[in-house]
């Protein structure tokens, strides 16, 4: 891991930064244009009507954005400069899939049960469909939590400047992650395999076409040196 300096500190909260910024262009963006689309999709297969709804698993669907942060910090600070921009351009390209996906084939599922119960993750179920657009929920496939989990994974794998504990414990989270968007009722069995493939091929193209990797470094210097006036983010 690189010293953690000033500048290296910086330039992990920037791409964590950039991460996030288009996180929220894709899910939220396309929300806004679709509202103009007349035919959206219902992906469910009768596979997806025998999970059950198990509330406690909230803990894991909303607890992996902790997780997803602190990855992407970790990853820009590995000592390998040209690896962090190779994932985070890997992970930028997949959301760019998605958000095509999202706004030329827009799709939905009715797993939502009507929660009845006030438990607390009961009430904290409720909480999460009355804001993640209840009345058409859209953004189905693939998921983006299934993508980010298994990109964070990605990140790590095979890599030993990473502990192994920690490369096992990203694959262990992914797969949680995976069961707690079906157990929360958020996702059916599609939008996993498509977060999981979308995820390998956006990272697989930016290895092999280094276009792909220098246009994300290319911006993300821009960004550098208009923040903080850097004329290189390598180093």
């Amino acid at each position: 891991m690189r010293e953690l300096n000033s500048k290296n500190l910086k330039y992990a909260f920037v791409s964590l930064a950039l991460a996030i910024f288009a996180n929220q262009i894709v899910y939220q963006g396309s929300r806004v244009i679709q509202m103009n689309f007349l035919k959206i999709w219902d992906i469910t297969l009768p596979i997806d009507y025998t999970f059950p709804l198990v509330p406690w698993t909230l803990i894991i669907y909303f607890g992996c954005y902790l997780v997803w942060c602190v990855s992407y910090i970790v990853i820009a600070l590995q000592e390998d400069r040209k690896q962090s921009e190779l994932f985070f351009s890997g992970l930028m390209l997949s959301k760019l899939f998605c958000l095509v996906i999202f706004l030329a084939v827009p799709t939905t599922s009715d797993i939502r049960p009507v929660v009845t119960g006030n438990s607390f993750f009961e009430n904290g179920i409720r909480f999460l469909y009355s804001v993640d657009f209840p009345d058409t929920p859209t953004n189905f496939f693939p998921s983006i939590h299934c993508l980010l989990s298994w990109s964070c994974f990605i990140g790590v794998r095979g890599k030993k400047q990473f502990p192994l504990w920690w490369r096992f414990a990203s694959f262990v989270l992914a797969v949680a992650v995976f069961v707690s968007t079906i157990t929360t009722r958020q996702h059916v069995i599609l939008d996993v395999f498509g977060g999981i493939v979308f995820a390998e091929l956006g990272h697989a193209m930016v290895a092999q076409y280094d276009v792909l990797s220098r246009t994300y470094t290319r911006f993300s210097s821009w960004v550098m040196k208009r923040l903080f006036k850097w004329n290189s983010i390598e180093g």
